[in-house]
């Protein structure tokens, strides 16, 4: 069993799958009849700020320090190593930035 477990997350797939389903357990009791309980839960206050606050900034803030992690890892041994393969993807970062606050 633990085999098991091991290889799913040496997937690269492992976390967008883990992601799916969490958000599928979590719309599924938002509207079922426990969704008064995870709205409660959603706006219970942990440390001076909601639950619900926590996720939208707290762990957001953790995703994107991986994301970047992860991209100066490509930038500095990886696939955007090179100038060329990297000025593409930066453009496209720099417009997906850009195109929201216009």
């Amino acid at each position: 069993m633990n085999d098991v477990i091991r290889d799913f997350f040496k997937m690269e797939s492992a976390g967008g799958i883990l992601l799916v389903i969490a958000a599928a357990i979590a719309m599924t009791i938002a509207n079922s009849p426990l969704g008064e309980t995870y709205q409660s839960l959603l706006h219970t206050y942990v440390f001076g700020m909601s639950v619900s606050h926590w996720i939208n900034d707290g762990l957001m803030a953790v995703f994107f320090l991986l994301i970047g992690l992860e991209v100066k890892r490509e930038l500095l041994e990886g696939a955007l190593k090179s100038k060329e393969t990297a000025i593409f993807p930066a453009i496209a970062a720099v417009g997906g930035m850009l195109a929201p606050a216009l």
